[in-house]
């Protein structure tokens, strides 16, 4: 499942707002290998992984359970009026059809809504 969006603002500012979320969670920065555990208030917490860095670009987050591995991707690239964003998840493993089947259609529109509202917040940052 994949969402692209593009904004008015520099690839820099997207990296910088993935760095800021990823340090709530007690970690410096985004390093491949890190391990986290998610503390969003309210929500049920999570222990992930960093996978896959290439600094300022990309990189990929591993959450897993029994059977069921999920692999969210974010992306940024510099276009001609600012940044293409793209979120990718993947779902793998013993179970990850079954989840896809379930789950696919709440995570796709989940995944575009959490898309444009970052996209919205950072174009409403610049624009102060």
């Amino acid at each position: 499942m994949k969402e692209t969006l593009e904004a008015r603002v520099p690839p820099e500012d997207v990296w910088n707002a993935w760095e800021k979320a990823h340090e709530k969670n007690g970690q410096k920065g985004i390093e491949a290998g890190q391990k986290g555990l998610s503390k969003e208030e309210g929500k049920s917490k999570f222990r992930y992984k960093i996978l896959n860095v290439k600094k300022g670009e990309q990189f990929s987050i591993l959450w897993k359970t029994l059977f069921v591995r999920m692999i969210f991707t974010h992306s940024v690239k510099p276009i001609r009026y600012g940044s293409e964003i793209t979120y990718f998840v993947e779902i793998k493993g013993l179970f990850g059809w079954p989840v896809r089947w379930l789950l696919g259609n709440k995570i796709r529109k989940n995944i575009g809504l959490v898309l444009k509202a970052i996209v919205r917040q950072l174009e409403n940052e610049r624009k102060r």
